[in-house]
């Protein structure tokens, strides 16, 4: 068997076949990582990605987010990833237990974009004052430009969905 370096090193390898496009390489060499090394939390979350973006397959998409949360629970991307796939996928009340967990459990979670993801549950559920508050708050606390500038977008978006009456309630609360 050869040393975990070996594969810490297979794995950088992958994560630059996402990046240049070769989807295809980057899944065969994850999954030769995992035969040798099935508790490699990064190499999940990698493939999670592969078969949810790419792939449309949401159950394995599912099963290696959960793995790689499972095996390096210190590991913000897995946490992240998931999200956009359970809101994506519509669960939304999984989604908002999932980033509860993240919140009380990952040190270094990413308030912005889990705040711009419980914003656009609120969005498509139709609570356009929670929603535009979360979106809000996202780009508060937001130091990206780009960002900045989509949360600015998702509220006006949001704004122009409101009643008049929850504009006055916005307005004065």
């Amino acid at each position: 068997m050869e040393s975990l370096s070996f594969y810490e090193n297979q794995f950088i390898k992958a994560d630059g076949l996402i990046s240049e496009g070769d989807t295809a390489g980057a899944k065969e060499v994850l999954e030769e990582i995992l035969a040798q090394y099935p508790d490699f939390g990064k190499a999940h979350n990698h493939l999670g990605w592969i078969h949810y973006n790419k792939l449309s397959n949401y159950d394995k998409a599912i099963y290696h987010y959960k793995l790689a949360m499972k095996f390096d629970p210190k590991y913000p991307a897995s946490y992240l990833n998931y999200t956009y796939l359970l809101v994506d996928i519509g669960r939304y009340s999984e989604a908002k237990e999932h980033i509860a967990h993240t919140f009380e459990t990952l040190e270094n979670a990413d308030y912005c974009s889990y705040n711009s993801e419980l914003a656009r549950i609120a969005e498509y559920e139709e609570d356009y004052i929670l929603s535009y508050r979360l979106y809000k708050a996202a780009q508060r606390n937001a130091l990206n430009p780009n960002f900045i500038d989509n949360m600015a977008a998702n509220m006006k978006r949001v704004y122009h969905k409101m009643s008049i009456f929850e504009k006055l309630k916005l307005k004065f609360k």
